[in-house]
């Protein structure tokens, strides 16, 4: 099984100390969080080559490029769709199939058929173009935004109508949605191109509260087994947030990647190379 560290578990820290820590911790790859103060689009036209070598040189592999769109909106819709553009054009630099995108609020209880009709106009733009390049656009499974849920979800996949569009599914989100794991993996089967890994939990407020990886709503010794037995073969990503990852995020990116490899063994999943192929 394949590890990553999603860089927004250290947005402490530079890209570049992000990178050390990153190689240092343990792990053999890194999904980029493509805004301030990571990889941002200015920095994306003005120095691509330098940030893809120096992930290299520090032994890295790229699991994924991380976009924080919002295709819902008409106004910025453009904008939103070229800067998407952008980095598709770059994974190849990067040596990643992978582009994990957001759809962008508001939530799917929320949404108007408006939100899902300028979504569809950025799906009929950039499919053709990650046809084009190879690379596959996994769409968050995020929080308050049209796919936050199983259901919504099932319904961007229905509507991209292309094996380009898949999803990374972020197993806590969906449980904050109050998910059932199992009915997640049968699902998704075959649509799953990249995994978000945390934990926490959500009050009766909504308010979410995230904790270490063996805490909180999702139980990962039933989720690897499914998400094994589903044949997903992409990486396992961690992704550290709250007030651990902000003062302690060298501690916290190593905590978790301790407890993860350790539920990995529980449930015999072994194998947690992650390099270049």
């Amino acid at each position: 099984m394949k590890i990553s560290l999603f860089s927004e578990s250290l947005y402490a820290l530079s890209l570049d100390e992000a990178v050390l820590v990153t190689r240092d911790a343990g792990y053999p790859a890194i999904e980029i969080g493509c805004k301030i103060p990571h990889f941002d689009l200015e920095m994306a036209k003005a120095n691509a080559e330098g940030v893809a070598g120096r992930i290299a040189q520090a032994g890295l592999a790229v699991s994924a490029l991380s976009l924080y769109d919002s295709f819902t909106d008409q106004e910025t819709l453009e904008g939103e769709v070229e800067a998407a553009e952008t980095f598709i054009h770059l994974a190849p630099l990067f040596k990643t199939k992978i582009i994990k995108l957001t759809p962008g609020r508001p939530s799917s209880t929320e949404a108007t058929d408006a939100h899902w009709q300028h979504l569809k106009k950025a799906l009929d733009r950039l499919i053709p173009l990650a046809e084009e390049v190879g690379v596959r656009l996994a769409f968050e499974t995020h929080m308050r935004q049209l796919t936050d849920t199983m259901a919504s979800s099932m319904r961007l996949l229905e509507m991209a109508q292309s094996k380009a569009v898949g999803l990374t599914v972020d197993f806590s989100n969906l449980r904050f949605a109050g998910e059932s794991m199992p009915d997640v993996l049968s699902a998704f089967k075959g649509r799953i191109y990249n995994t978000h890994v945390k934990n926490g939990y959500i009050d009766p407020q909504g308010g979410w509260h995230f904790q270490a990886l063996d805490t909180g709503m999702t139980d990962y010794l039933e989720v690897l087994p499914l998400l094994r037995d589903a044949g997903y073969d992409g990486y396992l990503t961690v992704e550290c947030l709250g007030a651990d990852a902000k003062d302690r995020p060298a501690q916290t990116v190593s905590r978790d990647l301790e407890i993860l490899k350790r539920y990995l063994g529980q449930v015999g999943w072994d194998g947690t190379e992650g390099g270049r192929k």
